[in-house]
C-alpha cells in the first residue's frame, strides 16, 4: 500500500447512469490529478467498468435495496456509506478521500486537494442568493446551501457522520427528507469547510450576477462543473439539463 494515498470514491447503483459515467469520471481524474491515487466505484454491477470496484456495503440499513422504490424520503442515503470507507476498504491512516458524483465534469488540475483534504470540505452553493436562507419555504423544506457532489476529508474525520446516521436513522431520514445535502447543512454545518469558491460552478444554475439573471456558459477557469438542481430554483431558470443532454462542445469534449 502506497502511503498518503488519495482515494477517489463514487457510487453507481441501478440503471440511471451507464458505465460510461464511471469511466469518463475516472479518466477525467486521471488526466487532472498527478498524484498516486485509487479510483473506487461502489457498485452492484461492475460490467464494463475500467476502475477498481467494490460492492456497495450491506450494513442492513443504507444499501439502496432497503429503500429505493419503497420510500420517497432521503433518496440518496446510500451516500452516507462512503464516510465509513476506512472500514470497507483497505486504507492507511495517512490516506485521504475525495468523493465525486457521477454527473460532474473535472475541467482542470485538482492536485491541490492533497492540501484541501486535510480538513473536511464540501461545496457551498454560492450561486444561490444570500437572502434565500431566510425564505420560509426554504426553511420549512430544510433547503441547503451545501452540495455533496464533491467532498474531501482525511482518514477518520467523517466516520462520525456514518455512525450518527446509522444510530439515528429514523430521525435523519424523515427530518432531512430532501436528501443528504440537507443533513449536512442543518446537522453538520459547523463541521464542513468550503471547497474554494473559484473551483466549482453549476451548469444549470450558473452564478447570480448583479442583474439577478442566471447565466449559462462554460467557465474555463473553474475545476469542477456540476449538473445539479436547486430545491428552490431561480425564477429565470426554466429548464434542467442533464450532463448527457448537454450540447456545449467544451463540456462534452472534457467529459468524453
Amino acid at each position: 500500500m502506497i502511503r498518503n494515498m488519495m482515494n477517489f470514491l463514487t457510487i453507481k447503483w441501478g440503471d440511471k447512469y451507464s458505465s460510461d459515467y464511471v469511466n469518463n469520471l475516472y479518466h477525467m481524474v486521471k488526466k487532472n490529478y498527478t498524484g498516486e491515487f485509487r479510483f473506487i466505484c461502489y457498485t452492484d454491477d461492475a460490467t464494463d467498468l475500467e476502475c477498481e470496484v467494490h460492492p456497495i456495503p450491506d450494513d442492513d440499513l443504507l444499501h439502496p435495496k432497503y429503500y429505493f422504490g419503497k420510500e420517497a424520503f432521503c433518496f440518496d442515503r446510500a451516500k452516507f456509506l462512503i464516510f465509513n470507507s476506512e472500514e470497507w476498504l483497505d486504507c492507511e491512516e495517512e490516506d485521504k478521500f475525495c468523493y465525486l458524483d457521477l454527473d460532474v465534469v473535472v475541467q482542470n488540475n485538482i492536485d491541490e486537494i492533497d492540501i484541501l483534504a486535510e480538513k473536511p470540505r464540501i461545496i457551498h452553493c454560492l450561486w444561490q442568493p444570500e437572502n434565500q436562507i431566510d425564505d420560509r419555504f426554504f426553511i420549512e423544506t430544510r433547503g441547503t446551501f451545501f452540495n455533496s457532489s464533491m467532498m474531501l476529508w482525511s482518514y477518520g474525520q467523517c466516520q462520525h457522520i456514518y455512525y450518527d446516521v446509522y444510530d439515528n436513522n429514523e430521525i435523519v431520514f424523515k427530518t432531512f427528507f430532501k436528501g443528504s445535502d440537507n443533513y449536512h447543512y442543518w446537522r453538520q454545518r459547523d463541521f464542513w469547510k468550503n471547497i474554494p469558491e473559484s473551483w466549482v460552478y453549476s451548469w444549470n444554475r450558473g452564478r447570480y450576477y448583479p442583474d439577478d439573471v442566471v447565466r449559462f456558459k462554460f467557465r474555463d477557469d473553474a475545476k469542477i462543473c456540476l449538473f445539479n438542481t436547486d430545491n428552490v430554483p431561480h425564477p429565470s431558470t426554466k429548464d434542467h439539463v442533464e450532463l448527457s443532454e448537454c450540447h456545449d462542445k467544451n463540456i462534452i469534449g472534457l467529459w468524453k
